[in-house]
């Protein structure tokens, strides 16, 4: 399911977009590139911008898929959520495209 579009600005390394589902709406969201201190580390952090200043509710690591397709792998998470939010942003497209999909009950199972 797509939840949103964001813009890449080359120069900064940061993607620029909105997160909109039937619940949850983040205009001005920010993808923001992080100095990492270890392979484990984040490559971005994500931020909404308001009125009170910059809050941070995500990070973003670079991933290649199995088929050579560059994408960001996202965690989001608000205490507005029950749980936090797994997607990814497909870079490859202009505009970027991030997309949710909701987990199969097979692997919520073997979690449980």
């Amino acid at each position: 399911m797509l939840i949103g579009n964001f813009k890449y600005d080359r120069k900064a390394d940061t993607y620029t977009g909105d997160i909109t589902t039937l619940t949850l709406h983040r205009a001005g969201v920010q993808f923001k590139p992080v100095d990492k201190n270890g392979e484990r580390e984040p490559d971005y952090r994500v931020f909404a911008s308001s009125e009170a200043g910059s809050v941070e509710f995500g990070a973003a690591w670079k991933r290649t898929s199995d088929k050579g397709q560059d994408f960001l792998s996202i965690v989001l998470d608000d205490p507005a959520l029950s749980v936090s939010l797994n997607a990814r942003m497909f870079i490859d497209k202009d505009p970027a495209q991030l997309v949710w999909s909701r987990p199969s009950k097979k692997k919520k199972e073997k979690a449980d």
